[in-house]
């Protein structure tokens, strides 16, 4: 009796452990066209929250109940499209040992299915920061409108770095992420003792730029770059300008940074017919605390 017991324990355990699907696109790169990512950004060790966590303005997720049935595989496919807006508190934010935090991905229904309380959160990998496993959205979502996904973490015992990935869930178990390649989103922190001496700077710098009008030979083309720079905590004043590879530079941006957060700078470069055409950049740079130049965006004025 024991031993039929054992095997049946063990086929149980097999079959759960089946249940998840692969998903390779984990492991691609998003491919955002003409969004690229700044790497001369420089490192900060420490980066501490401004103030304690508060919670967001939206209702908090709530836990997913277990399903009663099972919708035929496929009714939702159709559904599975997301983009990812904005999300805080900005990557690599430094925390206490065991500290809450909220954490909050605006997304955007990119599919032509409204989005019930039906779809779901689910946790995909890595560390799940005292999270659940799963969460039922908040609301509905219409298409191409927004919802921001906020729930309740806590920092890890230990220091380190950690970061935990998401997806979404349609009704009838379609996994999917954001963006073309449906990648998870996630939540990344730092984790340091307390006796550690906090230093804020800025996480990352990332661009878009948008030519308009798209193609053609109009009297006068535009350039607009667009810096995303995400702030891990309070840095006090910054000053920020635009540079163009041909010399050009925009009006001082002057920003005070009284907490972790994620601000946009825009620049516009207007390209004449008679211009020269070829290669171009435009670099976003830090004049104040410190001098730093970030990654350029390339592009090419053609008259086509």
């Amino acid at each position: 009796m024991k031993r039929a017991v054992w095997f049946l324990h063990v086929g149980m355990v097999l079959a759960l452990s089946a249940c998840r699907p692969a998903d390779d696109s984990a492991r691609i790169a998003t491919a955002v066209a003409l969004t690229v990512q700044a790497q001369a950004v420089p490192t900060y060790d420490l980066i501490w929250p401004s103030a304690a966590p508060t919670a967001p303005p939206l209702p908090s997720l709530t836990p997913a109940p277990v399903p009663t049935a099972t919708l035929p595989a496929g009714t939702f496919a159709h559904c599975a499209s997301a983009g990812l807006i904005s999300e805080s508190p900005p990557d690599r934010t430094i925390f206490h040992p065991g500290q809450n935090f909220w954490k909050t991905w605006r997304l955007r229904n990119n599919s032509s299915c409204t989005w019930t309380p039906n779809y779901k959160l689910i946790f995909w990998g890595g560390e799940r920061m005292g999270g659940l496993t799963q969460y039922n959205l908040p609301q509905t979502v219409s298409p191409s409108q927004t919802v921001d996904l906020s729930i309740l973490l806590a920092a890890p015992a230990a220091a380190g770095t950690y970061k935990g990935e998401w997806k979404l869930q349609t009704p009838d178990g379609v996994y999917f992420g954001v963006g073309p390649y449906n990648v998870p989103f996630w939540v990344e922190i730092e984790v340091v003792a307390a006796n550690v001496t906090p230093t804020y700077g800025i996480a990352s710098v990332r661009y878009t730029l948008e030519r308009n009008p798209p193609t053609g030979c109009a009297t006068n083309t535009w350039y607009t770059a667009t810096a995303y720079v995400s702030f891990n905590g309070p840095l006090g004043k910054v000053v920020f300008q635009f540079y163009h590879s041909d010399g050009g530079r925009s009006e001082r941006i002057k920003r005070q940074i009284t907490q972790a957060t994620t601000l946009t700078f825009v620049d516009q470069w207007k390209f004449h017919i008679a211009d020269s055409q070829g290669p171009k950049w435009i670099r976003l740079v830090q004049l104040h605390p410190t001098y730093v130049e970030f990654e350029k965006v390339n592009f090419t004025f053609e008259c086509n």
